[in-house]
């Protein structure tokens, strides 16, 4: 059992310091918080899927990334990444607002909305652990039924990250 054990931490050990990673996975704690999933096409452009839940809201996006070093002579692991993408939910909304008045409802009812997305973060890549962490904002466009436009532009946020 304990050479069992030891095989496996040192099979992790050496996969933890491979670095070819092809993906990650972590949390982007903000506004709307979400859990992220991102698919490395090469060295710098990214695929990620990001699915929130707010206690109104519930959100499923998806963004096309690119990366650049952000300071290629201070530190090759800071890097600058921006992208775009869209996304699809729904609000739970009692009200909603047209030419800056507001009109109630008498219940809560689900909206469906379509948006438009752009990104811009801050990441670094630990080089001796799997670990991404960083800043982003992630501006959005929506459209709604009940509210036919919402524009959300400092919608800003940690992320951490596990490279895998």
């Amino acid at each position: 059992m304990r050479l069992s054990a030891l095989i496996l931490l040192i099979l992790l050990t050496v996969q933890l310091n491979a670095k070819h990673y092809n993906r990650d996975a972590g949390v982007r704690a903000g506004a709307y918080t979400a859990f992220c999933y991102r698919q490395y096409a090469d060295e710098f452009s990214y695929s990620e899927v990001m699915a929130s839940l707010t206690g109104n809201a519930a959100r499923i996006t998806y963004l096309k990334e690119y990366a650049r070093p952000a300071l290629l002579g201070f530190s090759p692991d800071l890097v600058f990444v921006y992208g775009f993408g869209a996304h699809s939910g729904f609000n739970r909304i009692n009200q909603y607002r047209v030419f800056n008045r507001t009109y109630f409802y008498d219940r809560y009812r689900y909206s469906p909305v379509l948006g438009v997305d752009g990104y811009l973060g801050l990441e670094y890549r630990f080089n001796s652990l799997p670990v991404i962490a960083g800043i982003d904002v992630k501006p959005f466009f929506e459209f709604s039924v009940n509210q036919f436009f919402g524009m959300h532009l400092f919608d800003t946020s940690f992320i951490i990250k596990i490279k895998f």
